[in-house]
C-alpha cells in the first residue's frame, strides 16, 4: 500500500508539516529577538561611550581654562594691556600643550565688559560685544566660577570659561574652545560614526554653519557630508533613544543650552547587518530641587 494512500499517514504528514512550520517560526522569532537584543546592546554601548568621551573632553577643556586663567604671566600681561605680547604668549602655550598632549584647541580672552580682547586664531578681532548671545560668559561673570558646556556662538563647540580674578575683582575671563574632531575620530576607531545636528532656528547666531548641509530642519555641525548622507525623520525624536533603517542602527541624545533650550542632537550610527527595524524614543524626567534642574 502506498504511504500517502493511508489516511493515518496523510494526517501524520500534515501534522508534522504544521509542527515543523511552528518550530521554524518560533526559531525565527527567537533569532530575531536575539538579534534585536544584540543591536540594542550595541546602541546603548555607543550612547554611553559617546557621552563619556564628551564629558572627558569637557573636563579637559575646563582644566586648561583654569590653568590659563591662573597663569601669573597671562594675568600680568592682560592687566598691563600688552595685547600683542599676550597674544604671542598664549599661542606659545597653546603650541606647547598641543605637542605634549596631541590635542587641538583655541583660546579667547574677554574683557570685564564681556567683549573680545584676544582670539588666538585672529589678532585683528577686538572689542566685539558677546554678552547678548553668550550665556556662559554672563554666568561666569556673575558667579565668578569656571564653567564648561556645549555653547552656541558663531560656531558650536565645547567652551570652558574661567574668570580672571584679582583681589576678588572680576577682570575678565579666559575661554578654551575645543571642537568635536577628537570625539568623532575616537568613535570612528570603535566602529561608530557621529552626526551632530543644530536646530536651524539658531543659525542667526551660528552664522559659520549657514552653508552646511541641512537635514529635516537641522544643520549638520560636523562637515563630512558623505558620511552623513542619511534621511532622518527628526520630528519623531524625543530626548534620547534608538532607531534604524535597513543599513544602520542609530542611537541619539539631545543637547541643550544653559537655559535648557533644546539645541539639537548627537546621533551615533553603526552597521545593522540583521536589517532590524527599531524605533524607541524616550523623554528625560525633570525634577526641581532647590531651584536646580535634575535630569533623570
Amino acid at each position: 500500500m502506498n504511504f500517502f494512500e493511508s489516511k493515518t499517514n496523510k494526517y501524520f504528514l500534515i501534522t508534522s508539516l504544521i509542527a515543523l512550520f511552528f518550530v521554524a517560526f518560533i526559531f525565527y522569532i527567537l533569532i530575531t529577538i536575539n538579534d534585536e537584543k544584540k543591536l540594542v546592546s550595541k546602541l546603548e554601548n555607543s550612547l554611553i561611550i559617546t557621552k563619556n568621551l564628551l564629558e572627558e573632553q569637557k573636563r579637559y577643556a575646563l582644566s586648561l581654562s583654569i590653568l590659563l586663567a591662573e597663569d601669573e604671566k597671562i594675568i600680568q600681561l592682560y592687566t598691563d594691556n600688552k595685547r600683542q605680547t599676550l597674544f604671542d604668549t598664549v599661542n606659545k602655550k597653546i603650541t606647547t600643550l598641543k605637542k605634549l598632549q596631541n590635542s587641538y584647541f583655541e583660546v579667547q580672552i574677554h574683557t570685564k565688559d564681556l567683549n573680545t580682547y584676544i582670539r588666538s586664531w585672529d589678532y585683528s578681532k577686538k572689542d566685539i560685544p558677546l554678552s547678548s548671545f553668550r550665556q556662559g560668559l554672563v554666568k561666569v561673570k556673575k558667579e565668578k566660577k569656571p564653567l564648561v558646556s556645549i555653547e552656541l556662538g558663531k560656531r558650536l563647540n565645547i567652551k570652558a570659561i574661567s574668570p580672571i580674578v584679582k583681589n576678588g575683582e572680576f577682570l575678565g575671563s579666559i575661554e578654551v574652545i575645543i571642537g568635536f574632531d577628537y570625539l568623532e575620530n575616537e568613535l570612528k576607531q570603535k566602529g561608530y560614526n557621529l552626526c551632530i545636528l543644530l536646530d536651524n532656528k539658531y543659525l542667526d547666531i551660528a552664522t559659520s554653519l549657514k552653508e552646511n548641509k541641512t537635514i529635516d530642519g537641522f544643520t549638520l555641525v560636523n562637515h563630512d557630508e558623505k558620511e552623513h548622507d542619511h534621511d532622518f525623520n527628526l520630528k519623531t525624536l524625543k530626548d534620547y533613544g534608538y532607531f534604524s533603517n535597513e543599513e544602520l542602527g542609530f542611537s541619539y541624545f539631545t543637547y541643550y543650552s544653559l537655559k535648557r533650550e533644546k539645541l539639537g542632537y548627537f546621533i551615533i550610527s553603526l552597521k545593522n547587518p540583521s536589517k532590524l527595524q527599531l524605533k524607541n524614543n524616550y523623554e528625560n524626567k525633570y525634577t526641581n530641587t532647590n531651584n536646580k534642574v535634575i535630569i533623570q
